[in-house]
């Protein structure tokens, strides 16, 4: 699921540096002792609608224009680094979304290109790395992630699809390296679950209904529509699905000031946790949505 949304690399990567926040932690210190925040081209032009000209670092509400869990995560981890003690400069920094970016997260940040990324990733595959990078605490805890089945708004029968009989009936697609969503795809029992390699090729399977469904975060619009570029989709009324596993933010043991970032931020996140701002945000922007607190739980 995007992710976060998280295949092989086709294109070589390219780091730009988007914005240095202005947050005047040490005037005039040097480049190289920089954060380096690593985001994705599409979460970075939601957020920068969604602060607008507001300090990130102010925010206790999380709902309006651009508001998604990768956006609000981008805010939570600033906002950790800050409440932790961590003084260094902070800069964004993007990856190009033209094919995955999770794979590409884990490639600069374990060589230390980047120091961590501004987006969770879940526990399964960052165990398998625990040895090159730090995990902070969860985000996202075990049993929290829920998910829509969207289909394009078009697909009548798939928005029909109201139970599980019928939902087994579709042809699901999902990137190939997205574990978690591929287990819980497969374990619905539905007809047929695609493999891609990517967010964008999902995305047009569903839209040129070659596919019927893909995994989803609800959304926060009034419809809980999710908009890519010109394509709209919308959850299936009425069902949802759980994805096991917790979802945490990482940091690389080989960038510098790699221990002291992972250590600010672990004390960062207990803090956002005890003031009730991480499930805050999660809410507000629409991830944890009470408006689905009801709707039947096909896993």
């Amino acid at each position: 699921m995007k992710p976060t949304p998280l295949n092989p690399l086709r294109r070589r990567f390219c780091l730009g540096v988007l914005a240095a926040l202005a947050l005047a932690w040490l005037p005039g210190a040097r480049a190289e002792q920089s954060i380096t925040i690593l985001t994705q081209q599409d979460v970075y032009n939601d957020y920068m609608r969604f602060i607008g000209k507001r300090n990130p670092l102010m925010l206790t509400h999380f709902s309006g224009p651009g508001s998604r869990r990768d956006v609000v995560e981008l805010v939570l981890t600033q906002q950790a680094l800050h409440l932790g003690g961590l003084r260094q400069p902070v800069k964004l920094v993007k990856v190009d979304h033209s094919s995955d970016s999770y794979s590409r997260f884990l490639r600069e940040i374990l060589s230390g290109t980047a120091t961590l990324g501004g987006n969770t990733a879940w526990l399964i595959d960052l165990q398998e790395i625990k040895d090159k990078i730090y995990i902070s605490p969860p985000l996202i805890r075990q049993g929290e992630f829920e998910a829509g089945l969207y289909t394009a708004s078009g697909n009548q029968k798939a928005l029909a699809a109201d139970s599980l009989a019928k939902v087994q009936k579709l042809t699901a697609v999902v990137a190939d390296s997205w574990r978690p969503d591929v287990a819980t795809l497969q374990g619905l029992g539905m007809a047929n679950v695609l493999m891609t390699q990517s967010w964008d090729s999902m995305v047009g399977m569903v839209a040129k209904q070659r596919a019927d469904v893909l995994l989803a975060p609800f959304q926060a619009t009034p419809d809980m529509a999710l908009q890519v570029g010109s394509q709209q989709f919308l959850p299936i009324p009425n069902v949802k699905v759980g994805l096991q596993g917790s979802r945490h933010l990482f940091v690389s043991r080989m960038a510098p000031h790699g221990a002291q970032t992972a250590e600010a931020l672990e004390k960062g996140l207990a803090i956002l946790r005890e003031r009730g701002l991480i499930e805050r945000a999660y809410i507000e922007s629409g991830f944890f949505n009470t408006r689905t607190k009801y709707w039947k739980r096909l896993n």
